[in-house]
């Protein structure tokens, strides 16, 4: 039933300064409020939704350019079935926003803007704000508009949706850079504005190079292909098969179209010789349809010249929406080699949200032709879990051996615990051995790793083709053209991948 003017929720609020009149204008004729029409005040209107939630809605509008469908409004953060359920016929999708690109953004200079001009910016709260402000009287003017993911707290996604709102004024603006070469490429960069993306400043400077000069940049040859002792294709055992399991740390479209993360990721999978990889925090389902056009077609010289290089023909398989990252969706997906022996037969995600608030991704994949191995694509969000995931993950093995005739089934992912935990006495209890020993996790300032929060757990099926090869991948895991700090040079994710090998003779 729509909202009537006899019936609207009684609910009052001194920061609702709109008129009647205007108020009005943003409610549709059968007296449904626009979700994505709706100013944060009109929302206030709605039962249910506090002042955090409305922000939290406009947000997600910022960054999806809409609502598509009314459902939709249970992934914005902190709307639960509950709420939506009180709201749902209440509210409408009668027309879209406009797009961004249709419509005129009024833009603030972020070398200049004051606090309470920078906090109009959506994706800004006043804690960023404050940082940028900090950052900027420490460290002077902001070159880019990527520099804002120097800031603790801001995110692609956030960057996405502020990035409309900035620019930066070149002639006010005092670089510290002092190659002439380089300081020429502002006005290139100014040009080309619209075509930006988080990370695609790299792409612009990159292609404004000479091709001698980007082949020396982008393809430094890593200084250890590897961490395996053998990784030349020509002496590889044609039945050894080597997974690996990567949190790709946001992995959005934005994020993917830096060429120093492609030839990061791409790199890491040729040296290694994986031929399926489970990612976990996937922000968007196309992100990895670059990725495997960079494996079956490189356009990065390192990759079109990687030794011994057979041509291959990978594929991708992604989850619908598992769960929420900050401010975003969550996907779980897999890469894998189909010209070398891997067939994707069946793939599902768990839908249990009692137990899980990021559902497993669960595939079969056809090995060699030989065995059918199950695995299960795991994100655990919470460093302790509560009740219901430590459940959930007996629920889910009692499930799959009542269900999955397949025996072979490996558990991985993000477990955000160490596997000594007893959360995970479950999978303990059900005769399951994990595989990584050490350190996971990587940052400049911890090379060495500091938990060993990632895991492959085998069962005991699975075990027996095991190699007893397994480890965690620290080299070579920065390209000059990814953000860090102040610097280029930086991580493709906080994350390690980490490995492990299957004898299938």
């Amino acid at each position: 039933m729509g909202l009537s003017n006899s019936c609207l929720p009684i609910k009052r609020n001194n920061a609702v300064s709109k008129s009647k009149s205007e108020q009005h204008h943003e409610i549709v004729s059968n007296n449904a409020i626009k979700i994505n029409e709706a100013s944060e005040d009109v929302l206030l209107l709605l039962p249910g939704i506090t002042r955090q939630l409305a922000h939290n809605i406009i947000q997600y509008r910022h960054v999806n350019d809409g609502f598509k469908q009314l459902n939709e409004v249970l992934e914005v953060d902190g709307i639960t079935s509950k709420v939506f359920k009180l709201i749902h016929n209440d509210i409408t999708i009668d027309t879209l926003t406009p797009s961004s690109s249709n419509k005129k953004k009024e833009t603030i200079n972020l070398n200049s803007a004051s606090y309470n001009e920078l906090r109009t910016v959506p994706g800004l709260t006043g804690n960023l704000v404050k940082r940028i402000i900090k950052r900027r009287d420490r460290k002077g003017s902001f070159r880019f508009i990527e520099d804002l993911l120097k800031i603790k707290g801001i995110n692609y996604v956030i960057l996405a949706a502020a990035r409309p709102y900035l620019t930066i004024d070149r002639q006010q603006m005092t670089t510290s850079m002092s190659d002439s070469s380089v300081n020429n490429l502002y006005p290139t960069l100014t040009r080309n504005n619209h075509k930006t993306d988080t990370f695609s400043v790299a792409s612009l400077l990159l292609e404004t190079l000479p091709t001698e000069l980007q082949t020396i940049l982008i393809s430094s040859p890593p200084r250890h292909p590897s961490s395996f002792h053998d990784n030349n294709n020509n002496n590889m055992n044609p039945n050894i098969f080597r997974f690996a399991s990567w949190n790709l740390q946001q992995l959005t479209n934005d994020k993917v179209q830096n060429p120093g993360v492609r030839e990061v990721i791409c790199r890491v999978i040729l040296a290694n010789n994986f031929s399926l990889i489970g990612i976990q925090e996937i922000g968007n389902k196309e992100a990895l349809d670059l990725i495997i056009k960079e494996l079956n077609s490189p356009t990065i010289p390192l990759l079109k010249d990687w030794p011994n290089r057979n041509r291959g023909n990978w594929k991708y398989t992604m989850s619908d929406v598992a769960g929420q990252m900050f401010q975003g969706s969550e996907y779980l997906g897999f890469l894998y080699n189909e010209s070398v022996g891997i067939e994707l037969k069946q793939a599902s995600l768990l839908s249990s949200k009692t137990y899980f608030t990021c559902s497993p991704y669960i595939t079969i994949f056809r090995i060699y032709n030989k065995y059918e191995l199950v695995f299960v694509n795991i994100h655990l969000e919470r460093r302790r879990l509560d009740d219901n995931e430590i459940k959930a993950l007996s629920v889910l093995i009692q499930a799959m051996k009542n269900t999955i005739k397949q025996k072979h089934i490996i558990i991985f992912g993000d477990f955000n615990n160490v596997p000594t935990a007893p959360e995970f006495q479950a999978l303990v209890a059900c005769n399951y051995s994990y595989t990584i020993q050490e350190n996971k996790d990587v940052s400049p300032k911890t090379t060495q790793g500091s938990t060993c929060v990632h895991n492959i757990w085998l069962s005991e099926e699975a075990k027996a083709l095991s190699t007893g090869n397994s480890g965690v991948i620290r080299d070579n895991l920065t390209s000059l053209w990814i953000p860090s700090g102040w610097t280029w040079g930086g991580l493709v994710s906080d994350h390690c991948p980490i490995w492990t090998e299957f004898d299938l003779s």
